[in-house]
């Protein structure tokens, strides 16, 4: 080894792409094709010549990593489809001064728990081991904090167990699982070796692991029936045994060429070691047993396993100069003494691992303030706290609105319009798990019929003339793990309607000219200033849809419903107002309010914080420091009545249709029944006048 040289990194990437076990591809920031690994090519069936510089989607269709590039985020142990084979790959943008400039995704493994273990490895420079939490069919995992209270439970677990999640989360353990021994785990700091757990009548193999952060134990895990696991521990609890039935099975797996397997006793020499690490290391069987494991690699951590009796899992281990493993160390015990150790590899080349290791270290910094600008513009704004109101129907709506935040189901927000449904939507995702992820808004009646479902669902490359190259993400996508607000539902198209009822019943998508479905993890806030059981009545909704939207229900009132909060919401306005326009206008007199209180605000408190902003801007015309009655005067000579008859038949929205129908009528009239111009001169879509037209029978 005197002579050796260092790789260079140029040297490790042609050794990366070549290595059989690595699945690798890269791309520029227009989607082409710039890196494929030869492991890629054989599983696609192509020469380097027909996937290099064509475009990803065209060679892997449905592949993520243009997404990757728009969403800025690292996509960890993801499933994707290559040629018929589920392939588990990690994606991540590559960013240069501080720009996304192409994307990569890799795959180290082929099963999903070997992809975690890697990205468990990876887990100090990003998050604790929650986050590499996955849901399996064959797997339970429970997660404790350190206050031994529930805080992730999966599917698999809860079956186990026979329990609900409502029956778990933020519960004590031991009131849960009165044996459990997590708890010891969070008093010792250690990982517990594979146990033998019974639940319900089921025996399982049980891990469990502490989670550290900032060498603290902050929590524990424990997993059911891990295959990185429970299969070395059945083999060292059957070692134990002297079974020669099992030994003649032991020395098949044990010869297993994927596979480098050394054992030592509990001196620390070599009494097992297969062919596949002897060929690592260059060595004959008779130059190995019997050898103390320190003579024979030097660098081995087997011994520090006999003396501590940790277990040490995924470690990146220089098994020779130049070449690294991915190991595990296992203690043998028999009576509660440690009798050997056996290690044994998950990969027989983490050359490039190290680089992708430190690719991602590198980016990690620029990413998050990549995924904070992209965020900010999916961002809600407004929280309970800055909804104004002391009127007990608003306090009511309020406190009911706090309770629907704390679950997932559907929300429907009706109220007329200019009361603040979009507000109270904001506030209910800021105040919900799913805080951290995006809120966002699409209004129904604005976008055309023809581009609200490429919208809302995506769209594939050349699924229409026009079409994005590579294609894009709908707002169901880009809003994973966040919330989805349906402004106007009730104006949504009926094709529309039956589009998105598929979508809440099935939780999945399919993009305009794509095949591929894809889940969606999004909770949906509709909203309308119609009356929806009128329109189901009228079949202009559909009522399957409507019961699907109204699992929860949310009424705001009407500002003429709660006027004492006015001076509240007058206080709190003018604030706001002043800081946006740069006034110092900062009360507004006694005289004045009365004008307010005395209008019947048809518009609400849209209309009310418009009405403010015009007073304001006169008053300071005037170099007044408060709003008097001639800043608000017009409302004196509104056409709108200045009380409301209580007693009157007809409904506010039967009148809001008259004058909005009065308003197009007249527009009509002024542009020679032009329906373009119509549509610029009302300030809406063409689209949008168009279903207006046929609402009020003006075709």
């Amino acid at each position: 080894m005197s002579g050796y040289k260092y790789l260079t990194p140029h040297q490790m990437l042609d050794l990366l792409i070549k290595n059989p076990n690595m699945l690798l591809i890269g791309i520029d920031k227009k989607g082409l094709i710039t890196l494929a690994s030869q492991a890629l090519l054989k599983l696609l069936n192509r020469t380097e010549d027909e996937v290099l510089g064509k475009y990803v989607g065209d060679i892997i269709p449905g592949e993520k990593l243009t997404q990757v590039m728009e969403t800025g985020r690292v996509d960890e142990a993801d499933v994707t489809l290559i040629n018929g084979k589920k392939i588990i790959v990690s994606r991540v943008p590559i960013i240069s001064e501080g720009k996304i400039v192409g994307a990569f995704a890799a795959s180290v493994f082929t099963d999903s728990s070997r992809i975690k273990t890697v990205l468990e490895q990876l887990n100090e420079e990003f998050d604790t081991i929650i986050s590499q939490i996955i849901e399996s069919p064959t797997m339970g995992y429970v997660v404790i904090n350190e206050n031994t209270e529930i805080t992730h439970v999966n599917q698999t677990y809860l079956d186990i167990v026979g329990l609900k999640a409502e029956d778990t989360i933020g519960k004590k353990i031991l009131d849960v699982i009165p044996y459990s021994k997590m708890p010891r785990v969070l008093e010792t700091g250690k990982a517990e070796k594979i146990d033998l757990w019974s639940a319900n009548g089921h025996n399982m193999f049980v891990s469990r692991l502490p989670i550290m952060k900032n060498g603290k134990v902050i929590g524990a895990i424990g997993h059911t029936l891990t295959l990185d696991l429970s299969v070395p521990q059945f083999l060292v609890s059957k070692l134990q045994e002297t079974d020669s039935q099992f030994n003649a099975i032991f020395e098949g797996l044990i010869e297993n060429p994927n596979t480098a397997y050394i054992i030592v006793d509990k001196d620390g020499y070599i009494t097992v070691m297969n062919q596949t690490f002897l060929d690592i290391i260059g060595k004959k069987r008779e130059d190995v047993i019997g050898k103390h494991v320190l003579e024979v690699l030097p660098h081995s951590k087997l011994p520090e396993t006999l003396r501590t009796g940790r277990m040490d899992s995924a470690d990146i281990w220089p098994i020779v100069e130049g070449r690294d493993i991915l190991i595990n160390r296992i203690p043998i015990w028999q009576n509660g003494e440690i009798i050997g150790a056996i290690g044994h590899s998950m990969v027989l080349d983490m050359s490039g691992a190290k680089m992708l290791m430190k690719k991602l270290q590198e980016t990690q910094k620029e990413l998050s303030v990549y995924k904070d600008e992209v965020n900010a513009m999916y961002q809600a704004k407004w929280r309970f706290e800055d909804l104004l109101g002391r009127s007990n129907e608003f306090i009511t709506v309020k406190a009911m609105a706090r309770q629907f935040a704390q679950t997932s189901s559907t929300l429907l927000i009706t109220g007329e319009s200019g009361t603040g449904k979009e507000l109270f939507a904001q506030a209910i995702h800021n105040a919900s798990n799913r805080r951290n992820g995006p809120f966002i808004r699409i209004n129904c009646v604005t976008l055309p019929e023809n581009l609200l479902e490429s919208e809302l669902f995506g769209y594939e490359d050349g699924a229409f003339t026009g079409a994005k190259k590579g294609g894009k993400p709908g707002k169901f996508e880009l809003a994973r793990g966040g919330t989805v607000f349906l402004d106007e539902i009730g104006d949504m198209p009926m094709s529309m309607q039956t589009k998105l009822l598929s979508v809440l019943q099935e939780r999945v998508i399919e993009r305009v000219g794509g095949t591929k479905p894809i889940d969606i993890n999004v909770r949906v806030i509709a909203a309308t200033n119609r009356n929806l059981e009128e329109m189901v009545a009228n079949n202009e909704f559909r009522k399957d849809l409507y019961y699907r939207l109204n699992v929860v229900r949310l009424h705001i009132p009407p500002l003429r419903k709660r006027m004492e909060d006015l001076p509240v919401l007058v206080a709190g306005l003018i604030p706001r107002i002043n800081e946006k326009l740069g006034t110092s206008v900062n009360r507004i007199t006694e005289q004045a309010l009365d004008i307010l209180r005395r209008y019947s605000w048809p518009g609400n408190v849209r209309e009310l914080e418009n009405i403010l902003e015009r007073a304001i801007n006169l008053a300071s015309i005037r170099s007044a420091d408060c709003i008097d009655t001639g800043d608000v005067s017009t409302l004196l000579t509104n056409d709108t009545p200045i009380t409301v008859d209580t007693d009157s038949r007809r409904k506010l929205n039967e009148a809001i249709d008259e004058l909005e129908k009065s308003m197009i009528i007249k527009a009509l009239e002024e542009t020679g029944y032009n329906k373009t111009k119509t549509a610029q001169v009302l300030g809406i879509h063409s689209s949008a006048l168009y279903r207006k037209l046929s609402k009020y029978g003006l075709n």
